[in-house]
């Protein structure tokens, strides 16, 4: 008999790269519901699966540490993606990417977790199941604590801050691995009439994906502008204390001239309070640009949590109108539908917050350019006018420092062109996603109106 369990444990369950599946818990972590492909891949039937604790259904490879991030992320009202092992009744194992949520009450408390997963299929996969082995074995030894400091390490190693930064990423790559699978249309044959309702839904929601797939072309140029943006950012940034080093070496070569380096003093004494305003201009646009590509990254990852979202509910609708759920269930259906699209619409509403904030944030970042631009004008003019002074001191290196000015100016005037640009080429697609929003809410409320849904 150990021999048959053993065997079994190193069987995986069937779950099909095309299947989606979810259940729902109470606060505690006990399961309150899920669809029939929740049932199928653990192999528990709806009654066994219905109170039990879903700490449960974890396999003993998946590192408690993982567990533990899961649990604080949703029970502070965020939701969290991580790649999880699980044990089906018979012993055998199915890994997933999980993505977890908070549903809310209107008052903001939460009522209950929304587990939703997918087959796990992106390039970070195999590496993260050679980092949990590593890391059941530290927590074995050492414990959890230690077992998340090396988590964090590695993460660092591979290139993120920290772990929100790689589920971000992990979710984005998940997600487009999965493409011709998200868009992909159900067909229906001979509807009952008594479910002609969820048909119509499930046809609506199916127009939500649709529009939810042209989101891929903002997801790709967000990611790669944001990249780009970055690195030209890093020139400005270093800008003030640029102007700062050669308006002082400025000061120091007209120090050696004595009474005949005043002219060149001043001009020092200019560029030092240019780059007291630069500083000033460039510390405000730092912090509003780190604010706005987090923004950035937010947006994005509510995109594909929402797409997985909409297709679990076509899934869902597609396993009623196909007679895959028990009837004796028909109560549980409904709240599930409900919960749902609760899920959607929270994520609909984060997702239009979100874009609206960022629109308010580029129109700062791009003031706040105009005036650095100014500068570089007046630092451009103070250039001009130590070149022609330069020009009476041949036996000095003023030349050559106002030769950096120059460069300095030019540089400056392409980077800030290049940001200008940049910006409102995402100003503008960030305009498209707020209009595409407002088309994805009508058609959820027609979906409500269709399955009987009171608008919350």
């Amino acid at each position: 008999m150990k021999e048959s369990n053993k065997n079994l444990n190193e069987l995986e369950s069937r779950f099909e790269r095309d299947e989606i599946f979810f259940s729902t818990t109470d606060l505690e972590g006990n399961t309150l519901s899920g669809n029939s492909t929740f049932s199928k891949v653990s192999k528990y039937s709806f009654e066994e699966l219905i109170g039990k604790p879903y700490s449960t259904l974890i396999h003993s490879d998946t590192p408690k540490v993982v567990l533990k991030l899961v649990w604080e992320y949703i029970k502070s009202g965020k939701s969290v993606v991580a790649y999880i092992k699980n044990t089906a009744k018979d012993g055998s194992y199915y890994w997933v990417l999980l993505v977890a949520s908070p549903l809310f009450y209107e008052d903001g408390s939460v009522y209950k977790y929304i587990f939703i997963r997918i087959k796990p299929e992106s390039k970070f996969f195999p590496t993260v199941k050679e980092l949990y082995k590593e890391m059941v074995e530290i927590e074995q030894s050492n414990g959890v604590d230690y077992s998340l400091n090396f988590f964090i390490e590695r993460l660092n190693e591979l290139g993120f801050k920290n772990y929100d930064a790689f589920m971000k990423e992990v979710l984005k790559e998940e997600v487009k691995q999965k493409k011709d699978l998200l868009d992909t249309e159900f067909s229906f044959d001979n509807i009952d009439d008594e479910l002609k309702n969820i048909y119509k839904a499930c046809i609506l929601f199916s127009r939500i994906r649709k529009i939810y797939t042209s989101f891929y072309e903002f997801i790709d140029y967000f990611s790669e502008v944001s990249s780009s943006i970055r690195k030209e950012a890093d020139n400005i940034f270093n800008l003030s204390d640029d102007i700062r080093l050669i308006s002082l070496n400025s000061s120091v070569e007209s120090y050696k001239l004595g009474s005949e380096g005043n002219s060149f003093f001043i001009l020092s004494t200019e560029m030092r309070k240019n780059a007291e305003r630069s500083g000033k201009a460039i510390k405000e646009i730092e912090s509003i640009m780190n604010e706005s590509l987090k923004q950035i990254d937010d947006i994005i990852f509510f995109i594909g949590v929402n797409k997985l979202s909409i297709y679990m509910m076509s899934s869902f609708l597609k396993e009623i109108i196909s007679n895959e759920v028990c009837i004796s269930r028909v109560h549980m259906i409904m709240e599930d539908i409900n919960d749902n699209v609760a899920l959607i619409e929270s994520y609909i509403s984060k997702l239009n917050q979100t874009s609206v904030a960022l629109d308010r944030k580029f129109k700062d970042i791009l003031n706040l350019l105009s005036k650095i631009s100014i500068l570089i004008k007046r630092l451009h003019f103070l250039y001009l006018t130590g070149m022609v002074e330069s020009a009476h001191q041949l036996r000095t290196s003023f030349s050559l420092i106002f030769t950096q000015v120059s460069n300095l100016v030019n540089n400056s005037k392409e980077t800030i062109s290049r940001l200008c640009l940049n910006m409102n080429k995402m100003a503008s697609e960030n305009r498209k996603i707020k209009d595409k929003i407002q088309e994805i809410v009508l058609l959820i409320e027609e979906a409500k109106k269709e399955l009987e849904i009171e608008h919350t």
